[in-house]
Parts: C-alpha cells; structure tokens; sequence
C-alpha cells in the first residue's frame, strides 16, 4: 500500500492499544492530552496553545473556543466525560507543583514550558512502537475523530463545523466510506 492510500487515521483496535499502552506505560498528562485529542479533533497547535485560563472556562461552559488556522476562533463542545478527565487533571497539576496560572500552558514538559509539537509527535511515536501499531502522529487523532463521525453518519456539515473546516470539501474525505463499509453494505445487500 503506498503512502498516498495509506489510512491516516487510528483504527478501532490501534485506538485501543495505543490507550491502553499509555494507561499502563505513560504519564497522567500523555493520559489525558491524548484522550483530548480523541474527544475533539483539535490540531496539534490548537492543543499547544491551550492556557489553564482558556480551559477553565471552558470546562464552565462545557464548551472550548479555540484559535485555529488563520487565527480563526471556533466552538469545541466537551462531551463525553472528557470534562471530569480536564478538571482531574487540572487538580493533578496542581498536587503536582505545576502552575495552574491562567495564562500558563494546560500541557507541559518537567520544566513547566509547554510542550512542543515535535515533543508530541515524539511521545505519540514511541507509544505507537510500544503498542505494537503503526507510526501515527498527532494529526491521526484529529483524522480519527473525522472519520468516527463520518462512520456513524453525523453529517457532513456538522464534522466540519467541529474540525473547524473552510470547505465542505476538505470534510468530505471522512465521509467516504472505507473497506470495512463497502464489505458490511455488500454482505447485506447480496
């Protein structure tokens, strides 16, 4: 299979093992930065630059504005009890001596700096090679939340309003259906 039909997304079972590698080998922040990431479809820089201010509010409202592509702000709702992960973590930090300042970042390394995108993409590669999976990076995750929805038939204005997408055109690759579709469709049809 060649890079350019490669799946760039987590499947069900690489979603799965990748948690569960860094439930059993990683750290309370990769913990909760990659279930945020599975349960919003934030690009990378998005996540980075989240401020303990930024996301207290949002945990408020039950819902995150976030800055995205060409300074563009949008609405992120938190669901799925990502909420109760956020606000755990929070008080994590701060049993932990990290700084919980709002204009600190949510994420960070030892030092208290935020985490850069490559650090993230580094940690999402050495759990992938724990878990045995295929070398995915943080752009997988936002993919997987696209093609999840797509899968479960939210539609297609709806996956691009939570990706934060300009055109309906870029949303319409997680509508398509995959392999695993066209099988299932096939075997009820025939």
């Amino acid at each position: 299979m060649g890079k350019q039909n490669e799946v760039k997304y987590f499947t069900k079972e690489e979603r799965e093992r990748f948690m569960t590698t860094v439930e059993q080998e990683g750290n309370t922040r990769d913990l909760i930065m990659f279930k945020f990431f599975l349960a919003t479809g934030m690009r990378i820089g998005e996540l980075n630059g989240l401020t303990v201010g930024k996301l207290k509010a949002g945990l408020s409202y039950g819902k995150l504005e976030v800055t995205g592509k060409g300074n563009k702000t949008r609405t992120i709702p938190l669901v799925n009890g990502i909420n109760g992960d956020l606000e755990r973590f929070l008080l994590w930090k701060q049993g932990n001596r990290e700084s919980i300042h709002p204009n600190s970042p949510v994420f960070c390394n030892k030092k208290g700096k935020r985490l850069s995108n490559r650090a993230i993409n580094y940690f999402i590669k050495g759990y992938c090679r724990q878990a045995g999976i295929r070398e995915l990076h943080a752009h997988s995750f936002r993919h997987s939340v696209g093609f999840q929805m797509g899968k479960v038939g939210i539609p297609i204005q709806v996956i691009g309003k939570l990706l934060g997408h300009q055109s309906i055109a870029t949303t319409r690759i997680y509508c398509e259906p995959d392999i695993e579709q066209v099988t299932e469709a096939m075997a009820r049809a025939l």
